[in-house]
């Protein structure tokens, strides 16, 4: 059964900003962001990962570089499943306007329903999550995966089988980490949203360490 570690790609340039990026690769991390990077990597050099999962969007590999070249014997993969969602028309777009729009209340309470204009729709990432899952469900040890804000709700939202209209309610905010367990007979969620920019989180992702209070 794996332990899959969950990690938002550091603050970026439209974080900042209040930009909804998307899939957009020319998103850089912001200089918050470079920090919170190398924190990271110092925070999870204590985790002996079996493989490294990451999105293909270019601030997710950015958050996740210094930590990778400092463990160039872990495996590492890009993978379709964890990128960004698509916005569509809304790509790009500030994120104070697009909460004037209709359509923000269904996003918010029926998510569902909904489907991006041009872009991808809720049903859809959920089923790209639940994909993933599938595929590393045989695999032993502890993953790391580098993902997004929305996409790591969906994968809190499969994990504790709730619908689609719940997982907004989850918290995701950039360079946190969650923890889950996944099999096809126990799913539990071990911690959700830590900042690794706080340095007191060493102490607590030690106690999922095996040995930990948590092991």
């Amino acid at each position: 059964m794996p332990k899959i570690y969950l990690l938002r790609h550091a603050q970026s340039e439209a974080n900042e900003q209040g930009i909804l990026a998307g899939p957009d690769n020319s998103v850089k991390l912001s200089v918050k962001g470079l920090k919170q990077s190398k924190n990271a990597t110092k925070h999870l050099q204590k985790i002996d990962f079996t493989k490294i999962y990451c999105s293909p969007i270019s601030r997710c590999f950015e958050t996740i570089e210094p930590f990778v070249r400092s463990r160039p014997e872990i495996d590492f993969e890009y993978h379709p499943d964890l990128k960004e969602m698509d916005y569509g028309k809304w790509n790009g777009k500030k994120l104070d306007e697009l909460s004037k729009k209709r359509e923000w209340k269904v996003i918010q309470k029926s998510p569902a329903t909904f489907k991006f204009p041009d872009g991808e729709s809720f049903v859809q990432l959920r089923k790209r999550v639940q994909n993933f899952l599938v595929e590393i469900i045989d695999q032993p040890g502890s993953i790391l995966l580098v993902s997004h804000g929305d996409v790591i709700k969906m994968f809190l939202a499969c994990t504790l089988e709730q619908p689609i209209n719940t997982f907004q309610r989850f918290a995701v905010t950039p360079a946190s980490l969650t923890i889950i367990n996944y099999d096809q007979k126990v799913k539990s969620v071990i911690s959700t949203n830590q900042s690794l920019s706080n340095s007191s989180i060493s102490e607590r992702i030690s106690k999922f360490l095996p040995g930990g209070e948590n092991a």
